[in-house]
């Protein structure tokens, strides 16, 4: 018998490293999110205890946000 198995390090090679921006909300959650282009981010995840973070109309998972420094 023989059994195939992915090799560990040929995996971690071919990982994307991805950019990630962790803000702090007023409510004292966070948001986090992945650059996408020079100016753009997408919301990833929300991490709050207050549900009205969840309800926003502005940050939901799946949003592009612009952001200009």
């Amino acid at each position: 018998m023989i059994i195939y198995i992915a090799d560990p390090m040929e995996l971690l090679g071919k990982q994307e490293e991805k950019k990630q921006l962790r803000t702090k909300l007023p409510s004292g959650g966070y948001l986090i999110a992945e650059r996408m282009e020079s100016e753009q981010w997408k919301v990833v995840d929300i991490c709050s205890t207050d549900p009205m973070d969840y309800m926003s109309k502005k940050y939901y998972p799946g949003a592009i946000l612009d952001v200009k420094l």
